[in-house]
């Protein structure tokens, strides 16, 4: 008689494949989910370009125009930095302009 084989489900664990078994689904999950992030393309804040690839840890460079700049350490922009940067835009068009935020 001739067994037939099943055919195995392709792609679900993504970069953490190499762990194999070991570590656990949830946290081999959120590595592959933090890897992918990690190597997509990002938009560079001087050109706007998608083109800025990590160089080392919190490094990013755009290969575009070159410029290279810090950020996070797996994302170019923390929401945590996102956020700073919205809060020191609007202190600077209220116009408070006495270098203080609350504008005393």
């Amino acid at each position: 008689m001739v067994r037939k084989h099943k055919k195995r489900k392709k792609g679900k664990v993504k970069t953490a494949g190499r762990f194999g078994v070991r570590y656990g689904r949830k946290i081999r999950k959120a590595v592959a989910s933090i890897e992918e992030q990690t190597r997509a393309a990002h938009k560079c804040p001087r050109c706007g370009r998608k083109s800025v690839k990590r160089v080392g840890t919190g490094i990013w460079h755009c290969s575009k125009c070159g410029y290279t700049f810090t950020g996070g350490t797996y994302i170019p922009q923390t929401p945590m930095g996102i956020a700073v940067q919205r809060a020191i835009r609007r202190e600077v068009e209220s116009g408070a302009g006495t270098g203080m935020i609350g504008g005393e």
